[in-house]
């Protein structure tokens, strides 16, 4: 088993610390470059292609969405009219 002692670290990183710094330098600047090109570069040039298929929906699941809609918003409204205890009184 090889044994890493403070000294030979030290010396290796006196020895390639331009080497090390370098790659971590170049792998900063390519993770900035894919970031550049994935948010700002492919949203700004890039034309969005439309889809020009019609949508169908049945009847009967449009009206059960509409149908929990309307309950959720029945029950935000009587959450928000309701007074509650207020215990820091």
């Amino acid at each position: 088993m090889v044994k890493i002692t403070f000294k030979k670290a030290h010396n290796f990183l006196k020895k390639y610390y331009f080497h090390i710094l370098s790659i971590v330098f170049i792998i900063l600047i390519s993770f900035n470059f894919f970031i550049y090109y994935k948010y700002v570069y492919l949203l700004t040039n890039v034309e969005i292609e439309t889809i020009n298929e019609e949508v169908k929906i049945d009847q009967q699941t449009l009206q059960n969405v509409l149908d929990n809609i309307n309950i959720r918003e029945d029950n935000l409204n009587r959450v928000q009219t309701n007074k509650y205890f207020d215990p820091f009184n």
